[in-house]
């Protein structure tokens, strides 16, 4: 973890990151092609000069290399300015969803992951109403029966929850769950002939976790659905954010791959 001697010797640099948007801009510009100054005035609409000003005091720092008359990032402008993407990103979702995260323990989300929250930016929170105090629990077995692909970690059950995994793997999907050692025996004990059904199934694998959990999440080939614990230490049923996208597919997974390896196999035994 840095030091505040680590951040001494950092503190330029992160200031040089805030201080001039043109800067952070110019950089967000050239992460996808090398630009000329011309270019870049007509995609940020700012004069050339005031953009060469910058550029200048860029190529000094080594973020930016020229060629000609065009302009190109150095191998470390690329790294930083996937340093400055990755803020923007998670500073955005933050602000769009604040209550959410605000309200939540986020401790089931492990600290590398919480750091790649901007992989999330495409979502929206999807909550319960006076009159419809089941739509969030309804929008989740209903994503669960139409998906293909399902991996999901819960510490939680829903009566509809075993019968539209089983719906899913009857469809031709592939599951693998993550339960927790309650859940497990709440599983067996009451939905048995559901297991019955998907335990020859080669698309169907159950794991158990002997910890406590406090996220639910549920990844698909369509999107993630992420429910957390209150403040309170109740989950609560009244709000999920659905993340789309490839990038929060890919969070997801990294976030099931942590639970997996916490995980093991279960043999199903009836």
């Amino acid at each position: 973890m840095p030091s505040s001697y680590s951040y001494d010797q950092a503190e330029e640099k992160l200031k040089a990151f805030t201080r001039s948007a043109v800067r952070t801009r110019i950089m967000l510009c050239l992460r996808e092609k090398p630009m000329s100054a011309a270019h870049l005035e007509e995609e940020m609409g700012i004069r050339a000069s005031t953009i060469l000003h910058s550029i200048r005091e860029m190529i000094e720092s080594g973020l930016v290399g020229k060629s000609g008359q065009t302009y190109s990032l150095t191998n470390i402008g690329r790294i930083e300015t996937r340093l400055i993407d990755d803020l923007v990103s998670a500073i955005i979702i933050l602000e769009q969803h604040k209550e959410f995260w605000l309200a939540h323990d986020i401790s089931g989300i492990p600290e590398d992951l919480l750091v790649k929250i901007g992989m999330l930016g495409q979502s929206q929170i999807i909550s319960a109403d006076p009159v419809a105090l089941l739509k969030v629990h309804q929008s989740f077995v209903k994503e669960m029966q139409n998906s293909k692909e399902i991996y999901g970690v819960s510490p939680i059950i829903f009566p509809d929850h075993s019968s539209a995994i089983a719906h899913a793997v009857r469809n031709g999907a592939k599951v693998e769950l993550i339960l927790t050692h309650k859940i497990l025996d709440i599983v067996y004990r009451e939905h048995s002939h559901l297991l019955n059904e998907v335990q020859n199934s080669s698309q169907f694998k159950l794991y158990k976790i002997d910890r406590d959990v406090k996220v639910a999440f549920m990844v698909t080939d369509k999107l993630i659905s992420l429910g957390l614990f209150g403040s309170d230490g109740t989950y609560d049923m009244l709000s999920d954010l659905f993340c789309y996208g490839e990038k929060a597919k890919n969070w997801g997974m990294e976030l099931f791959e942590y639970y997996r390896n916490l995980s093991a196999p279960v043999a199903i035994k009836l």
